[in-house]
């Protein structure tokens, strides 16, 4: 990897952790950055959600967890917000992710 890319992946980390989201391991559930050849993309699997908790019996099969589409929203507005204040540019790419582009580092054609 080259030094710029370390360089950006870096800043991407420290704008997650100033805007207070924390990054969850690999496989684990939470906020997920991944390497992109035009940036980095950063998404959102929320642990509260997918932990369904039930009382009562037990029963043999078991729901999907719900999906809050308000609450992805809402996490991806603010998780642009802190990138956009930071200085990068952003593209949406669906409900689940956002692909923080690297500007100054574009690969060759």
């Amino acid at each position: 990897m080259e030094d710029q890319e370390e360089q950006f992946l870096l800043a991407v980390r420290t704008v997650l952790t100033e805007a207070g989201f924390a990054r969850a391991d690999a496989g684990a559930e939470g906020v997920h950055m991944i390497q992109h050849a035009r940036g980095a993309m950063v998404g959102w699997m929320p642990e509260e959600i997918q932990r369904v908790r039930r009382r009562g019996p037990r029963r043999t099969r078991t729901a999907p967890p719900p999906d809050l589409p308000g609450l992805r929203h809402a996490f991806g507005v603010a998780l642009a917000a802190a990138f956009r204040n930071a200085g990068f540019t952003v593209e949406e790419r669906g409900d689940e992710w956002l692909l923080v582009l690297n500007t100054r580092h574009q690969p060759e054609l």
